[in-house]
């Protein structure tokens, strides 16, 4: 019996230890497979996933829809119809028009058919129109695609910021335990007063909430950036955050005006106001077009039966031969000219005009807009290297600073609020130095899509 217990004993302990052996390596691999999410795979998610990205597809489909459909309209209709009924009591007969009083049944039949042979040009405006217009929605996608790239970009260097700061707090939060440590051992050996410590204490409490602070707006800019990716928490655990050290820019010799004349034949932000201004046009020449007469043929079927229709023998001829004998056919031209409208179509018209002045000013400022943004872009990537040369040195100056200030605390030849001085110094350095690095990274990346590169295809 005691051996027995021994032995469930035993099992039941190597059981716990395999179940705990097993979580630790689902713990791993879970861990494992917490990939750090770089920037290009953020952006492919985003576009692939975004809903508002999506909307813009549905919007290309239904101008493609509506472009065949200008082309389609070019056919003939054709439509046929069909009705029957019983008549009872006073009518009218069908066939003969007669008033009679006795019940019978009709029915007739119709195919009907109709070209526009002449509509003022205005058909094949409409196709030219919706072409264009294709063409603004096809871009229209390309631009959120891209406009969607540089908010995934910006977002995501927002929390490479964040937790870059985080990294900056967790270092001078080591250095300030060490000071405390530090010293408390002095005050216990008569060197330092009390007072010294306590003024460690606050700038140690106070650099605990600027980590935690930190942590809060990466987690918040994480939100953001999950929102605009369309990706579920679980999903989107770290990414990375490893900032590029700027480098002298080979393009600084290559003029803006040069640059700007190569992008702007690219940028979909100038190819929408094109396709928008030659749809004006078009539109423009759709209204001019109904001034003009419209022509149209008609052609027709008619054929039906009626059970008052009798032969000689005073019985109802049938179905078929009724069809056959009633049939008429019609073939026809008809024209339309506007005469006059109220002034509505003259109005029309200058109002299309008036359309397309403004499409052209829009395409103006367009081209203004992103010959701006591209100089001032080159400009600031020029300024951002120059800045950061200068903040990676005091960023060194203040290092060195606070290495001697320390020295000098421990002998005595400053007090503490110098040497915390130099210590806050230092921190804002690091800060400034991270801050000008993301700064320039995405300059970077901005004038590489000047020269036609989408940095995350």
């Amino acid at each position: 019996m005691v051996s027995t217990w021994a032995t469930m004993m035993k099992e039941m302990r190597i059981i716990r230890k395999t179940g705990l052996l097993t979580g630790l390596l689902l713990l791993a691999g879970l861990l494992g497979a917490q990939e750090n999410w770089s920037l290009n795979q953020c952006i492919d998610y985003a576009l692939r996933k975004n809903l508002t990205h999506h909307s813009y597809e549905l919007d290309e489909q239904t101008a493609k829809i509506d472009a065949t459909q200008s082309r389609l309209n070019l056919l003939p209709s054709l439509s046929a119809s069909s009705s029957a009924g019983l008549s009872i009591g006073r009518s009218v007969d069908p066939n003969t028009n007669d008033i009679v009083n006795t019940e019978f049944f009709n029915n007739s039949n119709s195919l009907n058919s109709s070209l526009t042979l002449f509509r003022g040009f205005i058909q094949q405006n409409q196709i030219s129109w919706s072409k264009f217009k294709l063409k603004a929605a096809q871009w229209q996608k390309v631009n959120y695609q891209d406009d969607l790239a540089f908010q995934i970009l910006l977002t995501y260097y927002d929390v490479v910021y964040y937790q870059g700061l985080i990294e900056i707090a967790r270092e001078q939060l080591s250095l300030s335990e060490y000071d405390l440590k530090k010293t408390e051992t002095l005050i216990e050996t008569g060197l330092k007063a009390k007072s010294d410590l306590a003024e460690m204490q606050a700038l140690y409490e106070k650099e605990m909430l600027n980590l935690i602070q930190a942590k809060n707006k990466a987690e918040e800019l994480k939100l953001s950036l999950r929102t605009q990716m369309n990706v579920s928490a679980g999903q989107l655990v770290s990414i990375q955050s490893k900032a590029e050290e700027p480098v002298a820019f080979s393009s600084f010799s290559h003029p803006a005006d040069s640059l700007y004349d190569s992008f702007v034949q690219l940028s979909p932000y100038v190819k929408i106001a094109e396709a928008e201004l030659q749809a004006a046009a078009k539109e423009l020449a759709m209204t001019r077009g109904q001034y003009l007469p419209s022509v149209y043929l008609n052609a027709s079927v008619n054929t039906g039966y009626y059970e008052t229709y009798r032969d000689q023998e005073g019985k109802t001829i049938s179905f078929n031969d009724q069809l056959d004998n009633n049939m008429s056919q019609y073939i026809g031209a008809s024209v339309s000219i506007p005469l006059f409208q109220k002034n509505q179509l003259r109005s029309q018209v200058r109002k299309a005009k008036l359309a397309e002045e403004q499409a052209r000013t829009q395409l103006e400022t367009y081209r203004q807009t992103v010959y701006y943004e591209l100089v001032n872009n080159t400009r600031e990537l020029q300024a951002l290297f120059s800045e950061y040369i200068q903040t990676e040195k005091q960023a060194e100056a203040n290092q060195l600073a606070y290495q001697v200030a320390q020295r000098k605390y421990d002998e005595g030849l400053i007090d503490v609020i110098e040497l915390l001085a130099v210590k806050s110094r230092l921190t804002e350095a690091q800060s400034q130095l991270l801050r000008v690095q993301l700064q320039w990274e995405i300059k970077e990346k901005v004038l590489e899509f000047y020269k036609g590169v989408r940095f995350w295809k």
